[in-house]
């Protein structure tokens, strides 16, 4: 059993300079590497095993550089790439933003009445909108319906959102009635039928509603899948339009016509104008996508290419309405008569009168697609630094190049924010700004120039100093570069030739010496690259090239023109999530200590490998906007002091990281090498070795073991070789009895998959005792121990019956006996016991309730015959769970859940009268429960649970005043919790606290090993 202490709690003499050289001497020695299993452990999302490096090496949030999810200010004065219009009866003007993910609704004199979405932000949950195309409004209703790529989505009249179509994945195109592809239109027809040109499937759609006011297919103009130009088949139709009879008009982008539709018992179809492509009086550009109609059933067509609008009549005559647009996209009229067009590449909304007279531009402004500010960044994509901590970041949309000093405040910008060009005042294509950049020793700055196909270079205060390379494919040309590194050996330029396969070397005089890869030749083996993105150098000049669609990286040597290259990092060709793969690799870069490490696009994180390949930690690793998780990292770069700068570019924000946690080590490798590992959930020490459980939910718990505290053997199989991995998913508690270490085992679902009780006298050996659940399929997880009167006590999980406790004399299978059936009585409602203790000659049992009842805490003195002591989540019934107990300073502590007020914590002197000592979870709402405590050097600590900034640690020496040991989350946000006071121990004199359900990089284990404080002192609550 752990042991309970109460003492004097010790204050160290010289704490800060203990501390640092602690912390640098970890940094400099690291202890030696643990065995790890060979090839199992990662089911079926991995065909291979990662090799592990020492464990040790950790990485802490420090700072974020921009605003998170806020690429610019929002404001209706700006209209970024507005596309497709609408106008409703009341002559209101409603515009979706393609890259600003945003619908705009003005009232007739041009004031803004709607903001709906996020900007910049193209996400599909919520209230997102995602590269909006096109919308319309029901008119029986007012509500707004907008068309995304793959889905549609339904807002009320002010914007809340009603329902989407598809409701599920819509990421994903598809070609059946509930899916689309690139839809482009929208519109309804008089009877409110409701129609959508989904482009790439060459059809329109039409839909019904059920009285509930769900989509209902109803069929189909076009043939799924099959452009044609006869007058049955669209090719790649955009936005649509009726006029007052009803006939349907559908911009036919890929036939360079318009095609009006008719019904009468069926739809029938004929080309209303164009029909080939030119810039001639009857003829159209590629992509006029735009259509609208007015009231008297003139047709306006936004012929894109050719950069006007031409107005036809119904009988199909056509003319030239208004001209000298960049990119128009979209037309509406009004009541009167007005007419008005979108230019996405202008980002302004212009109004006509019905002859074709300009009346000036009605929203937006010319050239400005949103106006920047001196914090935020938008998508910014690859990064470098300076010896004196500038950093130089490139914004993939926001076409600059951006200077900050090393806190973070801008010094200057290069380029138009949102404006791309090919000038020597512009960055960027259409596609977006997409590289890495690199600093030479004179300070010059050296950006690839992705969609001009060029290297541009500036000078130290950000004006263009020269232009390197041209479009091709020769020695000195490429085609779209996305990658930069200059050589600390000689400096040689290294680019990154993206679109011709390959990396080409240069002088530092920019005099070409060689190439790596093969022209314009994908492959797999070591002379080829796919597609390959960010390139780094090591000390020793080292090349290592991110590989992206071969999911590797790869290391290679340069020796005058010729070059060898291995496999660093990945396995070719094979995407993966664990530790041993990598998804699309995009940004590199290695350390002084020749550390590698890679930003992981798709999986979120940075890996961070030593320098033979052996993996050691990830950053980030889960898709979000929290500290910890990241939404596809592109750049990386590193400073003198060994802290990584990451360009976390669709959260539009670089995030900042040291290495080490003050006052903590790192114990294990993350999830002990596997990343499903997900929390380390009982610690034990046992016959003088410390035992660490794990949660898997991929290939089963597993047992590990060490001696010194850092070199770790696994002792047990997944599973604990079951075959179904939900039998033994989690090793809830561990506990030794009698000469034997037992293990409760089980899973958190309800689906009549009975815990385990395993046991072991070596701690390599196991035998089962309990098969199913003490007899009851429902008991799904044994979830903790106690030893009692010499006697070993076993509490489950189980959320059908009600939480059960069962007791032995012996351990043995089949000697144990029922104590506690039906929850206490309560049934389904208390369902887990979080804790047992024994304080002042009873055993005490904590009880976790469901949402809609509070926790209990129950007593026995003879184990049998149990008596409530609290049964109204003391006397706040928002506490439903609890954490675990602690005996410290004769008193009796528990902790709950509450997510009213943040967690509370509760101590009694006789176990049946409770005081509060802490209401407010710490002062933070986000602390939402008090999982674990433990008493360590006459010291109480408590665990809090936190998915938002991640586990807290707390420490008090007399349990009513209290301070922060940790950095949130050791760090790392993805670390929320502890499981109760199971996952906390004291080995060798050292405080180990296991991490539980971070399912971005696996649990882990903390040491702590110094006394710092982070947060000023928390008095209790009274």
């Amino acid at each position: 059993m752990k042991t309970r202490m109460f003492g004097i709690c010790i204050l160290v003499v010289g704490l800060a300079l203990a501390l640092t050289w602690a912390v640098s001497a970890q940094q400099r020695q690291p202890p030696a590497s643990g065995s790890a299993p060979s090839g199992d452990g990662l089911g079926v999302r991995a065909t291979s095993a990662s090799t592990l490096g020492q464990p040790g090496l950790s990485f802490r949030y420090v700072q974020t550089f921009g605003v998170t999810e806020q690429p610019y200010p929002a404001d209706a004065q700006h209209v970024n790439s507005p596309y497709g219009l609408f106008i409703d009866d009341s002559d209101n003007l409603y515009v979706v933003e393609e890259r600003g993910d945003r619908m705009l609704k003005f009232d007739a004199a041009g004031a803004n009445q709607l903001m709906v979405g996020h900007a910049g932000l193209p996400w599909h949950h919520d209230d997102y909108l995602s590269s909006p195309k096109d919308v319309t409004v029901k008119s029986s209703d007012g509500h707004i319906w907008v068309v995304m790529d793959n889905c549609i989505k339904e807002l009320n009249t002010d914007g809340t959102p009603v329902q989407r179509f598809p409701d599920a994945d819509p990421w994903n195109s598809g070609a059946d009635n509930e899916h689309f592809s690139g839809a482009r239109g929208i519109a309804f027809d008089g009877a409110g039928r409701l129609y959508v040109s989904d482009t790439e499937n060459h059809r329109v759609q039409i839909y019904t509603f059920t009285v509930e006011g769900s989509l209902v297919y109803s069929t189909t103009i076009g043939e799924t899948g099959v452009a044609g130009s006869d007058s049955t088949h669209l090719n790649r139709p955009a936005q649509i339009a009726f006029d007052s009879s009803g006939r349907l008009y559908v911009a036919d982008t890929g036939n360079f016509r318009v095609q009006r539709c008719t019904y009468a018992a069926g739809w029938t179809c004929t080309t209303f104008h164009g029909g080939s492509e030119g810039s001639g009086d009857n003829e159209l550009s590629w992509w006029a996508c735009g259509i609208g109609t007015d009231d008297d059933d003139n047709v306006y067509i936004a012929d894109t290419a050719n950069r006007r609008v031409k107005k036809c009549n119904s009988a199909g005559t056509c003319s030239t309405f208004a001209s000298g647009f960049i990119g128009a996209s979209g037309v509406a009229a009004d009541s009167s008569g007005n007419v008005y067009v979108s230019d996405w590449e202008d980002g302004t909304i212009r109004k006509y009168n019905s002859s074709g007279g300009a009346l000036g531009t009605f929203a937006g402004v010319s050239g400005v697609p949103y106006a920047a500010d001196n914090v935020r960044l938008n998508t910014p994509w690859g990064i470098g630094m300076t010896w004196d901590g500038s950093i130089y970041a490139i914004e993939r949309y926001g076409y600059r190049l951006i200077k900050l000093d090393a806190t973070g405040v801008q010094q200057w910008t290069f380029g138009q924010a949102g404006v791309y060009g090919d000038d020597n005042a512009h960055l960027g294509g259409w596609g977006g700004l997409e590289g890495n950049p690199a600093i030479d020793a004179t300070g010059r700055i050296y950006v690839p120039d992705t969609g001009n196909n060029r290297i541009q270079i500036f000078s130290p205060n950000g004006t263009h100093f020269a232009t390197f390379g041209s479009d091709g494919n020769g020695n000195y040309e490429f085609e779209c570069p996305t990658g930069v590194a200059i050589s600390p050996v000689n400096g040689d330029l290294y680019v990154t030739d993206h679109c011709n396969q390959r990396i080409q070397v240069f002088s530092s005089g920019h005099v070409y010496k060689a190439t790596l890869g093969v022209l314009d030749e994908t492959g797999t083996d070591n002379q080829h690259f796919n597609w390959p993105w960010g390139v780094g150098l090591d000390a020793s000049g080292n090349i290592y090239v991110a590989d992206a669609e071969n999911h590797r990286v790869q290391k290679c040597s340069l020796s005058g023109t010729s070059y060898t290259c291995t496999t660093f990092a990945g396995e070719t060709g094979v995407s993966g999530e664990d530790f041993g793969h990598l998804s699309h690799p995009l940004g590199v870069a290695v350390d002084s200590a020749g550390r590698v490490y890679v930003a992981d696009e798709w999986n979120n994180r940075v890996q961070v490998f030593d320098s033979t390949g052996a993996y050691l930690t990830t950053i980030g690793g889960a898709w979000g906007a929290n500290t910890g998780k990241m939404i596809s990292p592109s750049g990386i770069a590193l400073d003198s002091a060994g802290n990584v700068y990451v360009t976390d570019r669709d959260n539009h924000r670089i995030q900042k990281y040291a290495p080490g946690v003050p006052g903590w080590r790192q114990a294990n490798i993350n999830g002990f090498g596997d990343r499903w590992a997900a929390g380390v959930t009982a610690l034990e020490v046992f016959t003088g070795q410390l035992y660490a459980g794990t949660s898997n939910w991929d290939s089963g718990a597993r047992v590990w073991r060490t001696s010194d505290g850092t070199t770790w053997t696994a002792v047990s199989v997944p599973g604990f070789g079951s075959a179904y991995t939900n039998t033994n998913a989690v090793a809830f508690d561990m506990v030794g009895f009698r000469g034997q270490l037992y293990t409760g085992t089980g899973n958190w679902w309800d689906d009549g998959v009975a815990g385990q009780v395993w046991r072991s006298s070596t701690g390599t050996a196991w035998t089962q005792v309990e098969v199913n659940g003490f007899g009851n399929a429902n008991n799904v997880g044994i979830v903790t121990f106690a030893v009692f009167s010499n006697t070993l006590y076993a509490a489950t999980y189980n959320a059908t019956d009600g939480l059960e406790i069962w007791r032995s004399d012996t351990g043995d299978s089949g000697d144990w006996e029922s104590v506690v059936t039906n929850g206490f009585g309560g049934g389904g409602e208390y369902r887990v016991g979080t804790g047992l203790t024994v304080f002042n000659g009873y055993l005490y049992a904590a009880v976790e309730a469901s949402s809609s009842a509070a926790t209990q805490v129950w007593r026995t003195n003879d184990g049998i015959t149990w008596t409530p002591v609290n049964t109204d989540g003391f006397g706040d019934s928002d506490n439903d769970e609890t954490g675990g107990f602690a005996i410290f300073g004769g008193y009796l502590y528990i902790g709950t859940r509450n997510d009213t007020t943040g967690a509370q914590l509760y101590r009694s002197l006789n176990g049946t009268t409770w005081e509060q000592v802490i209401g407010n979870g710490f002062g933070d709402g986000n602390n939402y429960k008090i999982d674990s405590l433990f008493v360590f050097n006459g010291c109480l600590y408590a665990g809090t649970r936190n998915d938002v900034t991640g586990v807290e640690v707390w420490r008090s020496t007399n349990g009513t005043s209290w301070r922060q040991v940790n950095p949130d989350g050791f760090g790392d946000s993805n670390n929320g919790g502890t499981l109760w006071p199971v996952g906390t121990v004291a080995f060798n004199n050292r405080l180990y606290i296991g991490t539980a359900w971070n399912y971005a990089n696996g649990g882990e284990v903390w040491q702590f090993v110094g006394y710092p404080v982070y947060l000023p002192l928390v008095v209790r609550n009274r």
